[in-house]
């Protein structure tokens, strides 16, 4: 199998789009792993558990989701993060 690209452009796609694009890449990318035709073994760890994000907000620390952490680290039009490359939950954004 050759080389595989993902176009990633976090200055004009949307926060949902990026999940989307990145989601439908590694389906893609298991089901050609999963051909017969495809012999190459994959290397898996079923014992690490699913990475947690959690708010920045030193009083809140509230698990958050991946969207909401996408939105928080997303880059506007002018290349700037509007959270300056923290995460927070969506009651702590609001009161920033």
């Amino acid at each position: 199998m050759g080389m595989m690209l993902l176009r990633v452009d976090t200055e004009l796609d949307s926060p949902e789009t990026l999940i989307q694009t990145i989601e439908d890449f590694f389906e893609k990318h298991n089901t050609q792993n999963n051909n017969p035709a495809n012999k190459q073994s994959t290397l898996t760890n079923n014992n690490t558990p699913p990475k947690k994000y959690f708010c920045n907000n030193p009083e809140c620390k509230k698990e958050i989701d991946k969207t909401v952490v996408a939105y928080c680290l997303f880059k506007d039009n002018n290349g700037n993060q509007k959270y300056n490359g923290k995460v927070y939950c969506r009651e702590c954004q609001e009161a920033l």
